[in-house]
């Protein structure tokens, strides 16, 4: 039943819609924590100037999955290690 679910239509666009969002705000976060050049202000510059072309990416790279299972990978590749860089950055 759940393997239906995750495999249907609909779950390939909620992971384009909404998996793309969080997928492009974790990217967005870690180019600004990782930005080399400037002050805050640059950085959060850099990261915001990104964001429209990855969740544009993101959205038809999910979209066009086969299913949604693959739709839902192919955001996790991405989602996970941008959190991880998120998360190891904002902690030290």
């Amino acid at each position: 039943m759940f393997v239906n679910i995750i495999r249907s239509t609909g779950s390939r666009n909620i992971a384009a819609i909404v998996g793309s969002f969080l997928a492009t705000v974790a990217l967005t976060i870690s180019i600004t924590l990782l930005w080399p050049f400037g002050n805050l202000a640059e950085q959060v510059l850099a990261g915001g100037t990104f964001f429209f072309i990855f969740w544009a990416s993101v959205f038809y790279w999910a979209i066009l999955a086969q299913d949604g299972l693959k739709a839902w990978i192919r955001i996790l590749i991405l989602l996970v290690p941008a959190l991880t860089i998120d998360i190891i950055s904002l902690a030290t």
